[in-house]
């Protein structure tokens, strides 16, 4: 797996575009990554899942744990764009109605990042 950092504004959005097989053996370098950019001060995270080519459920179970740990800090993870791979996995798991996956390519309704209050996925 492969990962992009791309920032959105300076210190505080950042877009991680993920590239190849997110499983157990990636997870370490997504978690660390993630850590790492939470540490730098981004506290709104995008993860671009459009070129995922295979997502099994341990992948899933930790992006639901990413998640929390970003709320509980105040910010927001939005998971976008999934490919193929991951939204059939995604259909076929026990988490399907806890991990929403956003289709900005499909053009659902936007996410302005710039008002983390209307993030998806901030905590009220």
């Amino acid at each position: 797996m492969t990962l992009i950092r791309a920032p959105l504004a300076p210190d505080f959005f950042m877009t991680l575009a993920l590239t190849g097989e997110l499983d157990t053996g990636s997870i370490p370098a997504l978690c660390e990554l993630t850590s790492q950019v939470l540490a730098e001060g981004s506290r709104h995270l995008v993860m671009d899942l459009s070129a995922v080519t295979r997502c099994d459920n341990a992948s899933f179970f930790t992006l639901l744990g990413i998640r929390q740990a970003i709320h509980h800090m105040g910010g927001s993870l939005i998971l976008t764009d999934p490919s193929p791979s991951v939204q059939d996995a995604l259909a076929h798991s026990a988490l399907r109605d806890l991990l929403h996956l956003h289709d900005v390519l499909a053009k659902e309704a936007p996410c302005d990042p710039a008002r983390p209050d209307a993030l998806p996925d901030n905590p009220e």
